[in-house]
């Protein structure tokens, strides 16, 4: 059993191993309306089965999918087909009682995902990202162990009818190399370039955003040191603006939090920094408004997804 807004709801939760899918299924019993969500995290791969019983104790049918690292699935993040997230959408399909639109919500490269499907899949009528962007960026090789090696190595994150999806690559400087090689925690942001100031450049690299089906809401964290996200985010917003993007949008940014702020609340936040290939991240932020701002971004999206799928 688990506790939502006050209200015991049972979440009955299944493994899920067919055609090709690596994922765990957490519906609510005898939900009379809930609506599917498909649940992606992000660079640190697996599935976040947590994050998905929460969820499904909200009133949703959710799908928390992993999409690299499992058995059958590529090793890393590199060459992930979005054909694979339209197969769990067919799933999803089959499993809630409200079949027909569907919610994604991700965290990190799992927003970027999360974007890219909706904008494919007609099928997808919401979109939460937090920490995400609206950029495709470099994928991530983990055959190779040594931070410095793995964004070295040209990698496409995903690819659409077998064709790789351009993206934005590292830049490997000298700062991140000397905060690489001091052993004090680095800032993954140093690695990503802001997006591009040519506006052939940032065509080529953008997620065509205006082509979702339904209302997005983005989420980012002001002092986010993962990754530029908040900019990133804005390239999406500068898209739907631009096309008239008939459903709402709005991109809100956490002041002071840092990267740690997805997922749903629960034991406050200890720390600022979280473990890498051989080296330690820093995320952003204080515990405290991690803490505050992951409350809030849990509780913006369950809003968000139960006013557009309900």
């Amino acid at each position: 059993m688990w506790l939502a807004a006050g209200v015991s709801i049972e979440v009955k939760v299944r493994q899920v191993h067919e055609d090709g899918l690596v994922g765990t299924l957490c519906t609510p019993v005898d939900a009379v309306t809930a609506p599917g969500v498909l649940l992606l995290g992000g660079s640190e791969g697996g599935l976040h089965e947590r994050d998905a019983r929460m969820l499904a104790a909200e009133g949703f049918t959710v799908l928390a999918l992993a999409y690299f690292g499992g058995p059958g699935l590529p090793s890393g993040l590199v060459r992930v087909p979005l054909e694979y997230f339209f197969r769990a959408l067919d799933f999803l399909a089959e499993q809630s009682p409200d079949g027909e639109r569907f919610g994604v919500l991700g965290g990190s490269r799992g927003a970027e995902a999360g974007l890219l499907v909706a904008a494919h899949d007609r099928r997808v009528g919401a979109v939460v990202g937090v920490v995400g962007g609206g950029v495709v960026t470099q994928g991530i090789d983990h055959r190779h162990g040594d931070l410095l090696e793995i964004l070295a190595t040209p990698a496409a994150p995903w690819t659409l009818h077998a064709e790789p999806l351009p993206y934005l690559p590292y830049l490997v400087s000298e700062e991140l190399r000397a905060r690489v090689r001091s052993g004090q925690p680095v800032p993954l942001t140093l690695a990503f370039r802001p997006p591009p100031e040519d506006p052939v450049e940032l065509e080529r690299v953008s997620i065509p955003v205006e082509r979702i089906r339904g209302p997005v809401l983005l989420l980012s964290a002001g002092d986010d040191r993962m990754w530029p996200g908040a900019a990133y985010c804005e390239v999406a917003m500068n898209r739907l603006t631009t096309a008239g993007h008939p459903y709402a949008f709005r991109h809100r940014v956490f002041a002071g939090a840092g990267h740690g702020i997805a997922g749903p609340p629960g034991e406050p936040l200890t720390g600022t920094t979280s473990p890498g290939p051989g080296v330690r991240f820093e995320l952003g932020g204080t515990p405290a408004t991690g803490t505050e701002a992951r409350a809030r971004a849990w509780a913006e999206s369950v809003e968000f997804l139960a006013t557009a799928l309900r």
